[in-house]
């Protein structure tokens, strides 16, 4: 899907959401999109040149990710779940309250995933009902819509990177907003955990999309971006799913020829041969 679609329809939510707006971060590959595109056009130092990047690619889902806080608020949940009725976003079937689908097109769908910090983060807020799949407002009137609690989600809100974004709403309007999208030692979890659940996919695609997005996280790292990854990860060691990843980087992310890297290789948008060192010595230097 193009950047136009995917783009006007972030807008348009963020536009009818309001104040919390400051509560949703944008996760997934399009966020990765976003921050490509901004780090690019602001010529910002990274870790690997921004002409060695992959090209960016878009998605035709929007990750959204909430924040705990609106999880466990039963009015800003209802507010939200009115605002996507109000876009015609429809409850997508055997996935209720956590995944809506807008049809734009008969050929184009727009797809939004409800996310939430990590569950045992949830645990610590009273005010959230939460388990392995879904996360709401304890509330005697339970919200019509839910959040699925993500691993590696651990800091969701601590440090979040901020992009302005521009575009047209539906109606035409110009229109430009903060976006929020996840710093780079959640993301950095995340993906490498949606890629340790895809590799075995019958769709192999899945897990090269998630390989190359780990690598597309470590080449566009700021020095600072990696001290503090450094940080975090030292901070939550002792946390399962960190421990994980750990494990994950040392099986699969630790040669040329390993499993993962064989992954990205093998993506149709991999262009950076030459960036293979820099890229495990950093990945394989956050988890040493």
């Amino acid at each position: 899907m193009n950047d136009e679609v995917l783009r006007t329809n972030l807008l348009d939510l963020l536009h009818a959401v309001g104040d919390n707006a400051q509560r949703i971060l944008l996760g997934g590959g399009y966020g990765l999109y976003l921050k490509q595109l901004h780090l690019a056009e602001a010529g910002v130092r990274t870790l690997i040149n921004a002409e060695l990047w992959p090209s960016p690619r878009a998605t035709e889902d929007l990750d959204l990710m909430l924040s705990a806080e609106l999880v466990g608020d039963v009015r800003s949940m209802n507010s939200l779940r009115a605002v996507l009725d109000k876009l015609d976003y429809k409850v997508k079937k055997g996935s209720e309250y956590v995944q809506f689908v807008r049809t734009i097109t008969d050929t184009q769908v727009v797809k939004i995933d409800l996310l939430t910090a990590q569950l045992g983060v949830l645990e610590g807020f009273s005010t959230i009902k939460a388990d392995s799949r879904r996360a709401r407002p304890v509330a005697a009137t339970r919200p019509k819509l839910h959040a699925h609690p993500t691993d590696g989600a651990l800091s969701l809100t601590d440090a979040p990177s901020v992009l302005g974004v521009a575009g047209k709403l539906s109606n035409g309007q110009a229109f430009a907003v903060k976006v929020q999208i996840p710093d780079p030692f959640n993301y950095l979890l995340m993906k490498l955990t949606a890629y340790r659940d895809r590799r075995d996919d019958p769709d192999k695609d899945l897990g090269r999309h998630h390989a190359l997005d780990v690598f597309r996280i470590v080449a566009m790292l700021t020095e600072p971006e990696c001290d503090q990854v450094h940080a975090n990860l030292r901070a939550f060691a002792s946390d399962a799913q960190v421990r994980s990843c750990v494990a994950l980087v040392r099986s699969d992310f630790a040669s040329d020829t390993a499993r993962g890297v064989l992954a990205l290789r093998e993506h149709q948008l991999w262009r950076s041969h030459s960036q293979l060192p820099a890229f495990l010595e950093t990945l394989l230097g956050f988890m040493s």
